[in-house]
């Protein structure tokens, strides 16, 4: 797994500034109030209470983190396109230097250059290594996101945090897949994912590092199979699932 982007980020306070200076605030308000009460008819069931309290602040801070993570620039406007921030010291990362002792159950692998998956999860992730190293029609290679430097930043409710997702897998040699392994979701995975949402539009605009996409597998059986979905889309905008 080599040219893992280790210390890359796809947003920035100069990056929002940037973006709204393109349009003044009389422009953007109406954009984004049309944009809030799509979401509140189609996502909020206020189960009898007064909307008033949609007010409150948790509940505020909730949706400006939510919009903010999914509004993306408008190219075919002239607005410029999301890129990647650098870390200039390391802008590429490797799975070949993987190296460090643990005392998590482990799986022997082959098609890792790592040679043992450590299990946060024995039953999950042992299920999701099983399947990627019998994916060989599709999983050229694979890592577990552990000891990579790997993480994608993002915010959730009012904190920055590090969202480090499970596997990275190459299914061609200029395709990779960032693969989350979660069953239930809650507002913070909610937050991780379109975080990864944006990192990969990022990446991807930026086009040095291939195409990369993004899917959660809510149940590792069929990983296999949603790997190939991706694999076969060669024509297609990148996945998110």
């Amino acid at each position: 797994m080599e040219r893992l982007c280790a210390g890359s980020r796809a947003d920035g306070p100069d990056r929002h500034q940037g973006v709204f200076r393109l349009q003044s605030r009389h422009q953007l308000f109406p954009q984004v109030l049309d944009y809030v009460q799509q979401y509140v008819r189609a996502r909020v069931n206020f189960r009898g209470c007064n909307p008033c309290e949609l007010g409150l602040q948790k509940y505020i801070q909730r949706m400006v983190e939510r919009f903010g993570n999914a509004i993306q620039p408008d190219e075919q406007s002239g607005e410029p396109p999301l890129l990647p921030i650098l870390n200039p010291y390391k802008p590429f990362g490797s799975s070949a230097g993987v190296d460090f002792k643990t005392v998590k159950p482990c799986q022997a692998t082959r098609t890792s250059q790592v040679n043992q998956v450590a299990l946060d999860t024995a039953r999950w992730e042992s299920s999701a290594a099983f399947q990627l190293e019998s994916a060989r029609d599709v999983v050229r290679a694979y890592v577990k996101n552990d000891h990579l430097e790997f993480s994608i930043p993002y915010e959730f409710q009012g904190r920055k945090h590090a969202y480090l997702p499970d596997f990275l897998v190459k299914v061609a040699e200029d395709r990779l897949v960032i693969v989350e392994i979660k069953g239930q979701e809650d507002e913070q995975d909610r937050a991780k994912h379109q975080a990864a949402r944006k990192w990969i539009a990022a990446v991807n605009n930026w086009g040095q590092m291939g195409r990369w996409d993004f899917i959660v597998c809510r149940d590792p059986q069929l990983l296999g199979r949603k790997l190939r979905e991706v694999f076969h889309d060669e024509e297609a905008t990148p996945m998110f699932r």
